[in-house]
């Protein structure tokens, strides 16, 4: 089933097994469903393209106090979820940055998470939880967008990422990147994936977009 991170509720990751038998039947496939797509959601917020250098990480200019708020929509096996997601600039020194993430799912709040960035090795979220990663580049650019009824001066960059470990994922990331905006930059994310479920192959797409941010 591959590891799921710690914010999945613990019913989710249970997936309903040890329940009585006769319950089982479709609260069962929905539980082991709704798991699935967690896990997507999961493995395509890892496939941020933030391909640069340590010398260029954006966390080096964050501060402590900034946040930006991000909705993600995802689309998978029929079934769409929503989330949001608040990421915080809780501590920083010389060497790295750490950020507290809080998110809603579906209207469930999940246990806030903090995550140590060195600043000082490369910057390689793509990689993060993947052992064997390979991230193609696959183009990049200029373009302005708008995100929220705002506009955004953005640089885009694309990039395909495969995967083995811990499990099969075939991805295509687009992310635009601002250098008004606080934390890391990011304004918005599209996500194609392609993810073996077993002996199926789950399709994902999803849309990560900036809806707030501050000091």
């Amino acid at each position: 089933m591959g590891v799921l991170p710690s914010w999945v509720p613990a019913a989710v990751r249970r997936g309903g097994a040890g329940g009585k038998t006769r319950r089982k039947s479709k609260k069962g496939a929905d539980m082991k469903k709704a798991k699935w797509l967690l896990l997507a959601v999961a493995l395509g917020a890892l496939l941020l393209p933030l391909v640069i250098r340590a010398a260029d990480n954006p966390l080096k200019n964050a501060k402590v106090g900034e946040w930006v708020e991000f909705v993600t929509h995802t689309e998978s096996m029929g079934t769409k979820m929503e989330m949001h997601m608040k990421q915080t600039v809780v501590a920083k020194d010389a060497t790295s940055v750490t950020l507290k993430t809080e998110s809603t799912m579906n209207g469930n709040k999940m246990p806030p998470q903090e995550t140590k960035i060195m600043l000082d090795q490369p910057y390689e979220p793509y990689k993060q939880g993947f052992a064997d990663a390979v991230v193609t580049p696959l183009g990049e650019g200029t373009e302005t967008i708008t995100v929220g009824g705002k506009a955004y001066a953005c640089h885009w960059a694309k990039v395909k990422v495969v995967a083995t470990k811990p499990t099969a994922i075939d991805g295509t990331t687009k992310v635009w990147t601002c250098k008004d905006v606080p934390v890391s930059g990011m304004v918005k994310m599209e996500n194609e994936s392609a993810m073996k479920a077993g002996d199926k192959i789950m399709n994902t797409k999803m849309t990560m977009e900036l809806v707030g941010a501050g000091k």
